[in-house]
């Protein structure tokens, strides 16, 4: 039995009506972000994962970006969707309990909806309702981790993307997180739920593609942290280096990125390829070689 806790927030300010676009051309009509926690570069080379495989020689592809210090979930997230780091936007602790508030700086979501962006989260740990700003979410759903919950994401996902085609969508999967810890990262468990990961993301894309966005997408996969042994403490290179990938029609295909990449770099990306603008003072960068001039 899933366990799902179910949020609408939808509120109607004057910022929240004030367009932000950017002059200049788009690349993508629709952004999908997808962490996969715990996920190491060279797991995916061992893991039997097709389907992320395929996705990277059709995108623009590092298996050396960066996270963040501390190297958790929630300060990760947090970086993601607001383009700073941990020292600016105070987040180091990994938890979340119901009342101690949300981020206090604009996030991906806060911006888009200013554009009045329908904005969605299907998420695999309660803490990430730390990023989710009321206001800034039209649907937040936290599906409880179980042997089946990365179905449940998936699921979830396509069902209200077919009725409502979200423009900026963030899904996490608590997987090969869970399994690095209680067996150890690069272990047969963690593998294989790096595997169980693979197929939802086949699904999605397959959704993708007959609800006819699929090439209207900028699709980032990428991950949290990495992991040693059975925890991601400390700066261990398997800690701190994770997978950084983008697709869509108007990223270059088949291309190995040079330039340094973090974590806190998707925010201006995605930003920028819905023709938005970049926040002032953040640290992450457009990551600009990616796109096809």
């Amino acid at each position: 039995m899933r366990n799902i806790v179910i949020i609408f927030l939808i509120v109607f300010t004057p910022a929240f009506l004030t367009s932000i676009k950017a002059p200049g051309n788009k690349s993508a009509e629709y952004v999908l972000v997808i962490t996969i926690d715990g996920l190491r570069p060279d797991a995916i080379l061992k893991a039997d994962a097709p389907n992320l495989k395929a996705l990277i020689k059709k995108g623009s592809y590092t298996p050396t970006a960066k996270t963040v210090d501390p190297p958790k979930t929630l300060p990760s997230h947090t970086s993601l969707v607001t383009g700073l780091v941990p020292k600016k936007h105070l987040t180091i602790i990994n938890e979340w309990i119901e009342g101690m508030g949300y981020t206090e700086f604009e996030t991906i979501f806060t911006i888009a909806k200013r554009d009045v962006f329908r904005t969605e989260m299907f998420v695999g740990k309660d803490k990430l309702n730390f990023i989710a700003v009321p206001g800034s979410i039209d649907k937040l759903e936290v599906i409880e981790y179980s042997p089946t919950s990365v179905e449940e994401i998936s699921e979830s996902f396509i069902s209200y993307m077919k009725e409502k085609m979200p423009k900026v969508t963030l899904i996490h999967f608590p997987e090969p997180d869970i399994p690095g810890h209680k067996e150890g990262w690069m272990s047969e468990e963690y593998l294989n739920s790096i595997n169980r990961v693979d197929i939802e993301l086949g699904k999605i894309v397959d959704s993708l593609k007959q609800a006819s966005i699929y090439e209207k997408t900028l699709l980032v996969i990428t991950s949290d942290h990495g992991g040693k042994g059975d925890t991601h403490k400390g700066d261990h290179p398997y800690v701190t280096t994770i997978p950084w990938l983008a697709v869509g029609k108007k990223v270059n295909q088949d291309y190995v990125i040079q330039e340094e990449v973090n974590i806190y770099d998707t925010a201006p990306t995605v930003l920028k390829a819905l023709g938005i603008k970049q926040p002032q003072n953040i640290d992450g960068h457009v990551i600009e070689e990616i796109f096809v001039h």
